[in-house]
């Protein structure tokens, strides 16, 4: 079977994306300026599983916390399943905004494909949550209570782990940062990025049924509470991606968040993340 033949397009109508915001029973957050960040405990470089280069995470945890009131979230970079590093996020100032906030904060590296073979790095997700599990009393930290925040190919892993692999419900919430979520679509499978999917699941179609069971989109059944940032003007991971999924979510009735940012390429956008992030914490503190 030949890959869906859906030309990529973008969305710029103010209408749609209101009514999505509607049917999602999402609000328009007006901007807020940030607050001064909290103190935290922190701990570099964690071993979590046996590579001490791709298996190491940094731990934030707010001064002020409690195993009831403080949740989890699980920072996962993107650099399309090669490359990449929880650097990147380390200077988002993400550690400081969730931590003065309450939440513990992982920031994640994760077996890459140049040594390992994929689904490598979903098993690490399913890895860093047994460790929070093991030592959420130590840390006084809730570890049911757990939303993963992926950036690109990190959000990819970031889905497929909380739709597929959720089996204990701990996931509670997702925030897909522009991620793909159909390979089999021609967006991915004919488009820039499908070089590098065929490197990490072998050629389309030969290896069509990898593609798919790789592939966020079809696991609906266990899909949790989304928040969905693309950018329109995304030459990468085409805006069709994240269109494909809210559309998904809302016809099985899951909660979805879904933010366009306006002109913005693949990539971290911090002005639209400072816009969004107070909605984006209030919408899925209500899945907690």
């Amino acid at each position: 079977m030949q890959p869906q033949k859906i030309v990529p397009r973008v969305r710029t109508c103010t209408c749609l994306l209101l009514l999505v915001f509607f049917i999602s029973g999402c609000t328009h957050p007006a901007y807020v300026a940030p607050s001064p960040a909290g103190p935290f405990d922190s701990w570099k470089n964690v071993l979590y599983g046996s590579d001490t280069q791709q298996q190491i995470m940094d731990v934030y945890l707010p001064i002020k916390r409690d195993p009831v009131n403080t949740p989890v979230v699980m920072l996962i970079h993107g650099g399309s399943w090669v490359t990449g590093s929880k650097d990147e996020l380390n200077t988002s100032g993400m550690d400081t905004f969730f931590t003065a906030h309450g939440w513990a904060v992982v920031n994640i590296n994760y077996r890459l494909d140049q040594k390992y073979q994929y689904p490598a790095p979903v098993d690490d997700i399913g890895m860093v949550m047994d460790y929070i599990k093991q030592h959420a009393a130590q840390w006084n930290i809730n570890p049911d209570r757990v939303c993963l925040l992926g950036k690109s190919s990190g959000s990819q892993l970031a889905l497929m782990y909380a739709y597929s692999r959720n089996t204990d419900g701990r996931v509670k919430a997702v925030v897909d940062c522009y991620g793909p979520t159909n390979f089999t679509d021609s967006s991915i499978a004919a488009g820039p990025l499908g070089i590098n999917v065929t490197v990490l699941l072998g050629a389309f179609p030969a290896n069509e049924q990898s593609w798919h069971d790789a592939s966020p989109i079809y696991y609906m059944n266990g899909a949790v509470p989304t928040v969905i940032f693309q950018g329109t003007a995304d030459q990468l991971v085409y805006p069709i991606q994240s269109d494909m999924l809210r559309d998904s979510l809302l016809a099985h009735g899951k909660p979805c968040m879904f933010v366009n940012w306006q002109g913005a390429g693949h990539g971290w956008n911090g002005p639209g993340w400072e816009q969004w992030k107070y909605g984006v914490l209030d919408w899925v503190k209500r899945y907690l």
